[in-house]
């Protein structure tokens, strides 16, 4: 069961590293894909940074309970990607559903079970 765990926190860091270097090296066609449109050189830097550290921060933390078997760190990207979820929820209550709105949530929620199972199988005895 560690080998599994360790195995879904290596998958949600692989899905953060692909994200956040897309972010880094080819900005405006990571930020099309999401919908979103920098404005000029500023708005292309605001979303290099901010997204490529979304995705990159919860990345690094995955790899690391990965690597060394501590499910605590999984809280981070876990945390992340349910703020990220909780704020297409409340989009859809203020602005109602959407084509394509389900796919970056069921995303979102498979990227939680798999830090929740993670944290559950590796977290220390208390």
């Amino acid at each position: 069961m560690t080998m599994l765990a360790r195995a879904a926190a290596a998958l949600v860091g692989l899905f953060g590293l692909a994200f956040g270097a897309w972010f880094f090296a080819a900005t405006p066609d990571a930020a099309a894909y999401f919908f979103v449109q920098p404005i000029g050189a500023a708005g292309e830097a605001t979303l290099r940074a901010d997204m490529a550290s979304f995705f990159l921060v919860g990345a690094a933390w995955a790899f690391f309970a990965a690597r060394t078997g501590r499910g605590a760190a999984l809280l981070v990207p876990g945390a992340l990607y349910a703020v990220a979820i909780s704020g297409r929820a409340v989009n859809l209550i203020v602005n109602g559903p959407y084509e394509g709105a389900a796919a970056p949530m069921i995303v979102e929620a498979v990227l939680i079970a798999l830090c929740a199972f993670g944290y559950r199988v590796l977290r220390s005895p208390a």
